[in-house]
């Protein structure tokens, strides 16, 4: 019984370890997840939200300063007898509430400009992930041409080895097919060490354990979404750079605000408690600052100028933005376009004329050279779609990017 439990516990263990080496597969959709909530770039920008948010604290304190206590002691001396003067004084200042408001409201307009300085960091990461991705995917697809080329060439090497066994070739012709098997078998390999290396830099740029096997899934046929122009160019405009510097006008207003408080007088409050020989005096009164020199005309036109400067940065970006996004989907199409139109006209007519130059070789119709011609032919048509559906996914990913629109 106890031999059973032990066996049946190394079975347990050795299936949870067989399930542990299991890779995780990631979609487009997965990675984009991924990128929003482990991102190592986008969870250190999230933090400095909590900063902002920690800086507002501050802000909303009902008293700007702390109360001041004053302490004063001494002696007096007269007709022979010694006494003991003493006086407590307390001062709180208090600041007007109109001041008080413009402080929070530039407050909030700081973690708001972070929350988007944020969103910001996400897009960016989010186009170098989706990248990746990309990128990961056409390796992928490159060595599924490499490996369809592989099993042409060895299909031409067997029937070479026929014919030459039969006598109806030369020796050079086998040595060539096995050539180019050979060559097949190496372009292969080298997409498998670009698929590698592209799948290191998702994991590192999504925060992912060296140690955690993963592979991609997705085709560069399709596209990640539907493509809306006008709905693009729409959210563009709500990028969070943009945002960003909403945030900015409104915390520069607020800054106006709080200048345009600066000409009136701040009130004090004062209560004092003194003992002056045997008499005790309570005083109390309240205290005025005079705005009469510094009345915050440094603040108010510094103000003045942050805004009119960023209203103009905002223009200009908007401005820059739609014509971006606009080229961004003309781009696109035209890629898109010519891709298809590639794929629908010419890879059938190279996978036919690869079907034909191997049976013509096989019954001696044509040479080896000539089928391996029609091979790398086939073999430069099909990495030429490829080259086109990156060009068309890239261009969809930077369009996606500058419209700030990933789903």
């Amino acid at each position: 019984m106890h031999r059973f439990g032990v066996l049946t516990g190394l079975l347990l263990v050795a299936s949870l370890s067989l399930d542990a080496q299991q890779p995780t597969t990631l979609t487009f959709r997965d990675v984009l997840a991924r990128a929003r909530a482990t991102a190592p770039a986008v969870v250190a920008a999230r933090l400095h939200i909590e900063e902002a948010r920690g800086r507002a604290v501050g802000a909303s304190l009902p008293f700007v300063t702390n109360p001041l206590v004053s302490l004063e002691a001494g002696p007096r001396r007269g007709d022979g007898a010694t006494t003991t003067d003493y006086g407590v004084e307390v001062q709180q200042d208090f600041e007007p509430l109109s001041r008080r408001r413009a402080r929070l409201d530039a407050a909030r307009a700081g973690v708001t400009q972070e929350e988007q300085r944020a969103r910001e960091t996400e897009r960016d990461v989010i186009r170098q992930v989706a990248t990746t991705f990309v990128r990961a995917i056409e390796a992928q697809e490159r060595i599924e041409v490499a490996t369809t080329s592989k099993q042409l060439a060895e299909e031409a090497l067997r029937i070479a080895e026929r014919r030459f066994q039969a006598g109806d070739v030369a020796q050079l012709d086998v040595n060539l097919a096995r050539t180019a098997v050979a060559r097949a078998d190496g372009e292969a390999r080298a997409a498998a060490a670009t698929l590698a290396g592209q799948i290191t830099q998702l994991k590192v740029l999504l925060g992912i354990a060296s140690t955690e096997s993963v592979t991609v899934s997705g085709s560069l046929h399709e596209p990640f979404g539907a493509i809306r122009p006008d709905d693009l160019v729409t959210r563009a405009l709500e990028r969070p750079d943009v945002l960003v510097l909403d945030a900015e006008i409104a915390e520069a207003e607020a800054d106006r605000r709080f200048a345009t408080t600066l000409r009136w007088p701040e009130v004090g409050a004062r209560g004092a408690l003194r003992r002056e020989g045997s008499e005790r005096i309570a005083l109390g009164g309240i205290g005025l600052s005079l705005p009469i020199f510094n009345r915050g005309q440094e603040a108010s036109a510094v103000a003045n100028a942050r805004i009119a400067r960023l209203r103009a940065e905002r223009q200009a970006l908007r401005t820059a933005i739609e014509a971006d996004v606009r080229g961004a989907i003309a781009t696109y199409d035209a890629l898109g376009g010519a891709a298809a139109e590639f794929e629908r006209t010419v890879i059938p007519l190279i996978e036919e004329n690869e079907k034909l130059a191997l049976e013509s070789y096989d019954v001696g119709q044509i040479g080896l050279s000539d089928l391996l011609v029609v091979r790398r032919d086939a073999l430069d048509a099909r990495s030429s779609l490829i080259d086109q559906l990156i060009e068309t996914r890239l261009a969809e990913v930077e369009l996606r990017a500058r419209a700030g629109v990933f789903e």
